[in-house]
């Protein structure tokens, strides 16, 4: 059975109760939190908008940003690839200058 817990989360204005796996509170809390933060930051660098446009703004950048992640997660096992062909090439190298 699943360990579930009842949470009251503070998002922007809203406060929404949700119910989380007890191990992914931690999670949640920084995920609002983060939310939050940005909503200040742009609240604070471009005052005088309304509030679904300081919304708006938080979801592109968190949207951004968790795209430009899954794009370097995609990208991971190529770069590891090339770092092996590099080594193997190096070695290849030293051992004809031997």
């Amino acid at each position: 059975m699943e360990d579930k817990i009842a949470i009251n989360l503070l998002v922007g204005k809203q406060i929404y109760p949700i119910t989380v796996l007890r191990e992914q509170e931690e999670v949640y809390r920084r995920a609002a939190k983060l939310i939050n933060e940005r909503l200040s930051r742009y609240q604070t660098k471009y005052p005088g908008q309304n509030y679904e446009k300081y919304l708006s703004i938080v979801l592109l950048d968190l949207a951004v940003r968790a795209e430009s992640l899954e794009e370097s997660k995609d990208a991971e096992p190529i770069i590891e690839k090339l770092v092996k062909l590099n080594e193997e090439l190096e070695e290849t190298l030293n051992v004809r200058h031997e």
